[in-house]
């Protein structure tokens, strides 16, 4: 009589066995601090200072003792990092001029195809999301302002702020499966106040950001992947930052893997390990496959296996030469024009060149090089789009600077040394020094790039628009990769020199190029023509990069006071005080000026006397605002306040004396 009832219990049993879920994917949790050398940290070996929240994640993870970058150089390696491909085989092989093809899988788009949603929050403008990094991501959030004239590689915001809005975001999204990348920058130039100081900020926010995750009751169950892209030269070889050479110090880099639930807690692991392997890896703890990738799987024990770098900066920035290295540990075989061999074990600060008396084992290491893709062979491309745009601008010689250049770049770090005091020059407004040493090391390397780009803008602020102008169509023609940058400076010489329709034109090769700041030089360009529609179009393009925001509604601002509109003009300045207000940045010199003239305009005289004088302590070699304020001086009766204006304009920029004439003039007219 028991069977029957027996029976229906087991067939119960089994129907709510067949209804129970599976089991909840884990969150996944990225972390990469930008710029992070592996021996500057306690958790290998290092004892200059205390990551207590690393040393924690080391305990409770998998540390991967022998991880190496797949190559020095910011987008790049975060690229190889997304894909599990290598350079070559994404195709962004710089921070500048390269996009990722819509075409590659990435780490969030494998994701959120499998039900994760996705957020990333990133510290530095490098990562932006025009190089389309930010595929597959539902939230990207790369709100760093953008500054005129700074470096565009040093662009960043406080990592706090960046580990505080993806915390936000985690909060409004933990019932469901999530991805989320947050990206610090702290130990990235200019370090602040010391390369292992800003180790240390990295490490508490680290930590605040993993308490939040433990309040929130995720931590134990998230799968968490801390490293690094790429470590710092710091003088060892005598390269101070990154991105040149590729000894150890500038590629081997922390790696630790949380696992749910406290899996393999504390395990080392000293087989090789590369950032490629970083995609596949993650696919394989949450049960994906993934599409095809370069690296594996670091939790599947595998065969040893060579792991491959390469950095093009060399040749791209400087015209030197690419070099490429390859690791089967513990040698470590660097190719270039002057090949060298090292074993990391022994020699880990790598001084101790073995290839005259280890000739086998480098033939051996060269041999595993040579089957990858090849950096001279996969070098830099034209686009052909990109191609026929620079012959229509008349550049029909402008091939790639992809050349064999032999320069070794190690024998011509004292050039790069030399940079540096003249980048003291170039801050000290010496733009006269400044320009003949860029000459002379010109002289010297005729393939940097980068020269060309602080030569002619040295020219601009001596007011020689004639030589800047050939410097940087100089520039496209040795280094057309990178036309863009050089075709967005050459449109604002154009412009300052009245040839506003080849302005225009150079001005849509670098927007075709991805060069930031082009929708505002067309938007300055359509204001000078009085085609306000067209200059206000160009301000609402810029609003889409979230670094662009405040330099749009200021822009927007002059179009407005342009065509009369001061009111709305105020409240355009009005919303980019807000937005600088909330991102905690300084407002852009140009603010100033503007709203010193709207002011002026609308007669309240004493409000944009100040504002002027805001302007010019902001941007001292900038006329417009000396120009303001002899204007507002001169309209107040204050005929000597406004020769003193004209006096101090002359004495700041020299170059400005004629202007300063000719206003003079305007003025004894009225």
């Amino acid at each position: 009589m028991r069977r029957p009832f027996l029976a229906l219990l087991l067939l119960a049993l089994v129907a709510c066995r067949r209804e129970t879920p599976p089991p909840r994917r884990p969150p996944v949790i990225l972390i990469s601090i930008d710029t992070l050398r592996s021996d500057h940290l306690p958790a290998y070996g290092y004892r200059a200072i205390a990551t207590p929240n690393l040393d924690r994640l080391a305990h409770d993870g998998v540390v991967f003792e022998r991880a190496f970058s797949n190559v020095p150089l910011t987008l790049p390696s975060h690229t190889t990092i997304m894909t599990g491909l290598l350079p070559a085989e994404h195709g962004v092989r710089d921070n500048a001029g390269y996009r990722l093809d819509p075409s590659h899988a990435t780490l969030a788009s494998l994701l959120h195809a499998n039900g994760y949603a996705t957020a990333a929050a990133v510290s530095a403008y490098t990562l932006r999301r025009d190089s389309n990094i930010a595929a597959g991501f539902d939230s990207y959030d790369d709100r760093i302002d953008f500054v005129e004239g700074a470096p565009t590689g040093n662009l960043q915001r406080d990592g706090a702020a960046t580990s505080a809005i993806l915390k936000t975001w985690i909060a409004a999204h933990d019932a469901k499966p999530f991805f989320a990348f947050l990206h610090l920058f702290e130990p990235h130039a200019p370090y602040e106040p010391s390369y292992d100081g800003e180790i240390e900020k990295a490490d508490r926010i680290v930590g605040d950001f993993l308490d939040d995750l433990r309040a929130r009751k995720l931590y134990d169950d998230a799968l968490i992947v801390l490293l690094s892209d790429h470590g710092e030269g710091l003088g060892d070889h005598g390269e101070q930052e990154h991105g040149v050479l590729l000894y150890r110090e500038a590629l081997q880099v922390p790696l630790i893997v949380k696992l749910p639930r406290g899996a393999r807690g504390g395990e080392r692991v000293t087989e090789p390990a590369q950032l490629a392997d970083v995609f596949p890896t993650i696919a394989s703890v949450i049960g994906i496959t993934p599409p095809h990738v370069r690296g594996r799987s670091l939790l599947d024990p595998g065969s040893p296996r060579a792991l491959y770098a390469e950095t093009l900066y060399p040749r791209i920035h400087l015209g030197w030469s690419e070099l490429q290295s390859i690791v089967r540990y513990p040698l470590h075989l660097i190719d270039g024009p002057k090949p060298e061999l090292y074993d990391v074990a022994s020699d880990p600060r790598e001084t101790n060149d073995l290839r005259a008396t280890r000739r086998r084992d480098y033939a051996e290491l060269a041999r595993d090089l040579a089957s990858f893709p090849h950096a001279a062979a996969a070098a830099p491309a034209i686009d052909p789009e990109e191609r026929r745009k620079l012959a229509a601008l008349g550049y029909v010689d402008a091939g790639s600077s992809a050349g064999a250049s032999r320069i070794n770049p190690r024998e011509h770090l004292a050039d790069l040394a030399e940079l540096k005091s003249v980048s003291e020059l170039m801050t000290r407004r010496d733009y006269a020094a400044a320009a003949q040493r860029l000459e002379a090391l010109l002289a010297r390397n005729p393939g940097w790039s980068d020269l060309r780009n602080d030569l002619g803008f040295a020219y601009e602020q001596l007011g020689d628009l004639a030589r800047a102008d050939k410097t940087y169509r100089d520039g496209i023609r040795a280094t057309p990769e990178l036309a863009g940058d050089f075709a967005l400076s050459l449109a604002s010489v154009l412009a300052r020199e009245g040839k506003l329709d080849d302005a225009a034109a150079h001005a849509k090769l670098a927007l075709a190029s991805n060069a930031p700041g082009a929708h505002e030089v067309l938007a300055r360009i359509a204001l000078t023509r009085k085609q306000y529609d067209e200059a206000l179009r160009e301000a609402a393009a810029m609003r889409a990069s979230p670094a662009h925001q405040i330099h749009a509604e200021v822009l927007t601002a002059q179009i407005l006071a342009a065509q009369g509109h001061h009111d709305a003009a105020l409240t355009a300045l009005q919303h980019a005080r807000e937005r600088a207000s909330a991102d905690r940045v300084p407002l852009p010199p140009r603010y100033w000026f503007i709203t010193g003239d709207t002011l002026a305009s609308l007669g309240r005289t004493n409000e944009a006397r100040t504002a002027f004088e805001r302007a010019i302590a902001a941007e001292p070699t900038e006329p417009d605002a000396y120009v303001g304020l002899a204007f507002v001086e001169a309209a107040s009766g204050n005929r000597g306040a406004a020769d003193a204006a004209l006096f101090r304009m002359t004495n700041a920029i020299p170059r400005s004396r004629n202007e300063a004439e000719q206003i003079r003039h305007e003025l004894e007219q009225h």
